[in-house]
Parts: structure tokens; sequence; C-alpha cells
């Protein structure tokens, strides 16, 4: 268990307000109050500024963040070993990005199950901001994304090198093309996912690279789902960049054709990770190595 005061500057973290983390622990605004200017007082720093009437964290406040998060993720983890040593199942809760959870783990998602019958098992999909976002919290034990993630946080292990490619209707004028360019593509509805996904985070990051934007096209359509996604194009409301995991079965069955875009060959990392913790390492090998060997 965390000390208070531990909890207390969690707290203001997490709502950039004293009044409302004392809410969230039920105490009252002066102690929490206290309990900041203990920590200040224990470590010589300040840890909190105001700015435009907003609270934000100094950069000592953002590195003691990071290490009492880490400390409430570990004691999140010891505490639940302790509690599984007297059961006869355990618990495993783990996030997958959209394209990964939906299309890519769907045909094996079974036989992990099976593999695992020992666990209680529970899947999240969302998009990789928020999958990231559990896996800090320790809401989850690990994570399978194919966003942009930065790597010294983490364990990270590669599954897959991903295509990340253009898709329209079988009778878009641009399905007849062996291929074609970027230039090409200005007069174009494009479909494209929420912020926050790392599929816009690629797709924005892969035009940057090349002198574009989103707003070179000329109109973009903002969609959270995949299949909505995929039907929409399917309809010739739009064309969207998906990674191919997503699309495979309609490019086969001839609903979509897969455009080549010549000067936009982009190819992504499937990720699997998890928090660094000595504690958690043999067991996340283990189902790595389940998802290294069963994901094509």
């Amino acid at each position: 268990m965390l000390d208070s005061r531990v909890e207390s500057f969690l707290s203001v973290c997490k709502y950039k307000s004293y009044t409302k983390a004392s809410e969230e622990l039920f105490i009252s605004q002066p102690a929490v109050t206290q309990h900041i200017q203990y920590l200040q007082k224990k470590y010589e720093c300040k840890f909190f500024n105001y700015s435009n009437k907003e609270l934000k964290l100094t950069k000592g406040g953002e590195l003691l963040y990071k290490h009492f998060q880490n400390a409430k993720t570990n004691d999140n983890i010891i505490a639940q070993k302790l509690k599984e040593i007297s059961k006869k199942s355990k618990r495993l809760k783990f996030a997958a990005t959209l394209t990964i959870g939906e299309f890519t783990l769907s045909p094996i998602l079974n036989d992990f199950i099976n593999e695992f019958n020992k666990y209680d098992i529970t899947m999240y999909v969302d998009n990789t901001k928020t999958a990231l976002k559990m896996l800090n919290n320790g809401e989850v034990h690990f994570a399978l994304v194919e966003g942009l993630f930065n790597k010294a946080e983490y364990e990270s292990k590669l599954c897959k090198i991903a295509d990340f490619i253009l898709t329209a209707p079988i009778t878009h004028p641009l399905a007849s093309k062996e291929v074609v360019s970027l230039e090409d593509l200005k007069n174009e509805t494009v479909i494209i996912r929420e912020k926050g996904s790392g599929s816009r985070e690629i797709l924005e990051r892969g035009l940057f690279d090349r002198n574009f934007t989103l707003e070179n096209f000329k109109n973009t359509i903002e969609i959270g789902n995949v299949n909505a996604m995929k039907n929409m194009v399917k309809k010739g409301v739009g064309i969207s960049f998906l990674y191919k995991d997503s699309v495979n079965e309609e490019i086969k069955n001839n609903q979509l054709a897969e455009i080549k875009v010549s000067d936009f060959i982009v190819k992504r990392e499937f990720n699997f990770i998890h928090l660094k913790n000595e504690l958690i390492k043999e067991e996340m090998d283990i189902f790595y190595s389940f998802f290294q060997k069963n994901i094509n």
C-alpha cells in the first residue's frame, strides 16, 4: 500500500486540481496541500506551477510522477500475485489497438484462450493512446500496439512488420492504374482514423516525411471504427489508408482494391509491450512467445 502522500500527489497530477484530488481521496483540500508541501520539502523541489490559471507539473514533478506511477503499478502487481497464491485461476488483462485486436488477433484468439486456460482473460480493444494509458496505470499486464511509443519506457518485442496501404472501391478510377503518386490523390476524399490512434499518427507522419499533410486532400472524414471505414470505402464515400491485415479478406474477395502509391510505401511494427518489471518478465515472455509464433 502506498503512502497517503504519494496517493495525494498522483491524484493532483491526474486532475491538475487540489480540489478534485481531495474529492477523489475523500480528504480535505488542506490535507492534500499539506501532503504536497511535505513531499516538496522532503525532496527540496517544487512539483507544480500555475500557468494561465492551470496547474502544471515542473520537470521535477514529471520525474517524480513517473517514479510514483511505477511504484503504484508495482504495488498492484505484487498485490495481485499474493492473491493468486491461494487461487486456482489467475487474472490476465491486456490491451490491443484496433487493427490488431479486431483483425490480426481474431484468427488466433481462441487458441490463445485455450493455451492459457488457467487464466481469466480480459482483452480491451482501443487506440494506441488509450492502450498505453491503461498499461501505465497498471490496468493491463501487456499491450499489442501498432502505433508509435517511447521504447525506452517499456519492454518491447516485435511481433510483426505490417504493410500500411491505400484502399479504394474496386470501381474507383485509381483501381485501374498499376501505380499512382500522392499528387494523384489531391482531389480525393480520404477517410481517416481519430486522433490518438496509431494509424492516424503513422499516416500523418508518413505524409509529413513526403512534404504532405491531410490538408492536401480535397476532404477528410474522421471515423473511429475500422469496419465502418471499410464499409464507407466500399460504398464509394472515399478512399482510406489502412493496415493490410484489416482488409485482406475484402481484397481477396474483390470488394476492395489495393492502390499502389509509388511515393508512399509504409511498413510499421506490431509490438508486444509491457512495463519494465522483473516480477512479471518471465510470465510476459511466455505470452510473447505465443504471439510471435502465431501472428503471421
